[in-house]
């Protein structure tokens, strides 16, 4: 049996297809949800005039997206990931917590690769240790300031 799809269907065609079915999947599952009607000429200039009206918002406008664009819109979107980031940890206050031993001496200095991972932790900001500039593991209690080496676009 030959039908007019009014409605795209997947494995079946298009809106306006005329497509061959088997009589009963059209008369019990087809036609009763108005999935096609049968292929007669008054169906067909119907559906006909109904892709007239609503053809505009079938078609769709594609921009071709070239590879030069898309990694100039990535890297734009990096920028600002990153901005945020270095906002957020400008004033940023990082706790840890150590074992002391006498006076403010700690147990266990402080190493750089520590203070990346509770960045990470605690702030979901990860950094590379390069760009966290220590001299020296952090031996003693108290506040530290600690300097990051960015981009100068950031």
């Amino acid at each position: 049996l030959e039908v007019i799809l009014t409605t795209t269907i997947d494995k079946l065609g298009k809106t306006g297809d005329v497509v061959k079915v088997a009589p009963g999947h059209f008369r019990n599952h087809l036609m009763p949800k108005m999935l096609a009607v049968p292929n007669l000429d008054k169906f067909a200039i119907l559906v006909r005039e109904q892709r007239k009206l609503y053809q505009h918002e079938e078609e769709v406008v594609v921009k071709q997206v070239t590879k030069e664009d898309n990694d100039a819109r990535l890297q734009e979107e990096r920028l600002k990931q990153y901005q945020a980031a270095a906002k957020r940890l400008d004033n940023a206050l990082l706790v840890l917590r150590r074992f002391i031993s006498t006076g403010n001496e700690l147990r266990t200095p402080v190493t750089k690769d520590e203070i990346v991972s509770e960045v990470a932790r605690q702030l979901n900001i990860t950094i590379h240790p390069e760009n966290l500039h220590l001299q020296s593991p952090l031996a003693s209690l108290g506040e530290f300031e600690l300097p990051l080496r960015l981009p100068q676009d950031i």
